[in-house]
């Protein structure tokens, strides 16, 4: 990361369950790890100005933070639109406006999923030629480098140009921001065939292979695991669907694990031998690790996490942020995209 240059995020201090303690603590970790970051601390400061010394914000990181007051908060049972009319001055609303009036290059939001989309298409703007944009999301697989798969619930009903899209935006995010070159990007079906999926998916596919990206072909749903493709594009209610029964699965996994180990002395011996391995296991596991998915297609970095998000997963999608405006991600989207439209021209 770029010490030399400084790169502002908004954070949306009041998003998420356990908001604001968390958001507070990862915000105090993410200005002790990254060098280059100022943080914008959008919430009520009534709420947060006590805050700020528990969590390690005080002495030189005061220098580097600033409170920017919001003080109302959008609730996970809120409506998405709320943020337009009932709730203009709610955190996420006032961050997503500090970047459109370019006082911060990013946002980082563990709150409310739908009003954060809204802030960053309607209030950030999206891109030139950008239809919808959509939900990125880092899967693990078995050859310890992850996966992207996209779009994962931003849209649930896409048609083959916006599956294309998908594609070529989460290729440039795996390039730039994840470090993987040339990735290889694949097609969500339902058999790797040329022939098999649906017209959607072939249509996509059709425009994929006029691009200028390593397109592989059809990906099935194991290939997601399996680390065969770098980038898997599909459509928001599917990959959805997937990214919550995955979540499902990993802590069943986690704890028939755990229930294992503790029947017996026998089991419990073993389990402590095996304790790296499994520590080792459970990161690969642990979304913790990445933070937040990216919401790509907008002219602002926007990061939406997850409600559940602790300090540790404040601070990776920090992370993430500094890197995607590090690496001005929204700018070789747009020259993609303008490539693909040059050439299709």
């Amino acid at each position: 990361m770029d010490a030399s240059s400084v790169y502002r995020i908004a954070l949306d201090v009041m998003g998420g369950d356990h908001a604001p303690q968390a958001t507070l603590e990862g915000a105090g970790k993410a200005l002790a790890d990254f060098a280059g970051l100022h943080l914008l601390l959008v919430g009520d400061e009534t709420k947060l100005i006590p805050l700020l010394g528990h969590y390690g914000l005080k002495g030189d990181l005061l220098r580097r933070m600033e409170i920017i007051h919001a003080p109302a908060v959008v609730t996970m049972e809120d409506k998405a639109t709320s943020i337009l009319k009932d709730k203009k001055n709610s955190s996420i609303r006032v961050a997503a406006q500090l970047v459109h009036d370019g006082q911060a290059n990013g946002i980082v939001s563990m709150g409310n999923t739908g009003a954060a989309m809204v802030a960053s298409k309607l209030i950030i703007g999206t891109l030139e030629g950008v239809d919808r944009p959509c939900l990125a999301m880092v899967m693990p697989n078995t050859k310890g480098r992850p996966t992207v798969l996209l779009d994962v619930g931003a849209n649930v009903d896409s048609k083959p140009e916006h599956l294309a899209q998908f594609a070529l935006m989460g290729s440039v995010y795996a390039e730039q921001v994840l470090g993987i070159p040339r990735p290889k990007v694949g097609l969500l079906s339902v058999g790797e065939e040329e022939a098999k999926g649906n017209g959607t998916t072939k249509g996509a596919a059709q425009m994929l292979k006029e691009m200028d990206l390593n397109f592989a072909g059809n990906a099935e749903g194991n290939d997601i695991w399996n680390g065969r493709f770098d980038v898997i594009g599909c459509d928001g209610f599917v990959g959805n669907a997937i990214l919550k029964s995955s979540e499902a699965l990993a802590e069943g996994i986690v704890m028939g694990l755990r229930d294992s180990i503790n029947q017996g002395w026998m089991s419990q011996l073993g389990g402590l031998l095996a304790k790296p391995a499994i520590r080792r296991f459970m990161k690969k596991l642990d979304y913790t690790e990445y933070g937040g998915a990216p919401l790509l297609g907008v002219k602002g970095v926007s990061i939406i996490g997850h409600g559940r998000s602790n300090g540790r997963a404040v601070t990776s999608a920090i992370r993430i942020a500094l890197l995607a405006a590090e690496h001005r991600l929204n700018e070789r989207i747009q020259e993609a995209l303008a490539l693909v439209q040059q050439t299709a021209g």
